[in-house]
């Protein structure tokens, strides 16, 4: 019987020993992979951070530029809209002094002489906003394109209504009745016409400044 128990054990001690050197090497293997896919998916990790860390970079840098282009637009616009506002009453007012009933001449001056001092310090003025007008509508969004073209069209026709009877009173044709009706209160069209449009132009403006 001991016998008997002897070779059964010896017989068996060779397939236990196998299966534990076969276990052993299976673990053993299984780990190496393991070992080699935890350090792959470390690399692809890392790579991957590295790569994110690069984009979020580049982003930010390109963030920042546009950031600064924007801010550097703005701030154009801004020097713009004050040349812009700047140059309009300097015209609005030469118009005012041109086309008032009332007039005080310089004792050095015929009334003549004065008439076409005032004449040609509008007309100039009024060149000097359409050029600059004209270089800078890049700059200025459609609702205030809109408003300034009305407001130059409404005061050149007060601007005719005043010169038309001027120039033909120089011609030596007197002018009719309704011509110089028109021009003797023409100055009354500026606050009928001109400031509404003026103050739309000026909310236009303080709404992109406060932007």
């Amino acid at each position: 019987m001991e016998q008997l128990i002897e070779i059964l054990i010896l017989s068996i001690l060779p397939t236990i020993f196998a299966s534990l050197i076969t276990l052993y090497i299976t673990e053993r293997v299984k780990g190496s992979i393991r070992n080699k896919f935890d350090k792959k998916i470390e690399s692809v990790r890392n790579g991957y951070n590295t790569e994110l860390a690069r984009l979020n970079a580049e982003l930010d840098l390109i963030n920042n530029q546009n950031n600064f282009k924007f801010s550097k637009l703005h701030e154009k616009r801004f020097e713009i809209l004050e040349l812009v506002y700047k140059a309009l009453n300097r015209k609005l007012k030469n118009l005012q002094k041109y086309i008032s009933p009332v007039k005080y001449k310089p004792e050095h001056q015929t009334f003549e002489e004065y008439e076409d001092e005032l004449y040609k310090n509008y007309y100039d003025k009024h060149n000097e906003f359409v050029t600059l007008f004209t270089d800078y509508k890049i700059f200025l969004n459609e609702k205030i394109i809109e408003l300034i073209d009305s407001y130059l069209k409404e005061e050149l026709e007060i601007f005719h209504s005043y010169y038309e009877n001027q120039f033909l009173t120089r011609a030596g044709d007197r002018p009719n009745a309704e011509t110089r009706m028109k021009a003797f209160t023409a100055y009354k069209k500026v606050p009928e016409i001109i400031s509404p449009i003026l103050k739309e132009i000026e909310n236009e403006f303080k709404e992109i400044l406060e932007r």
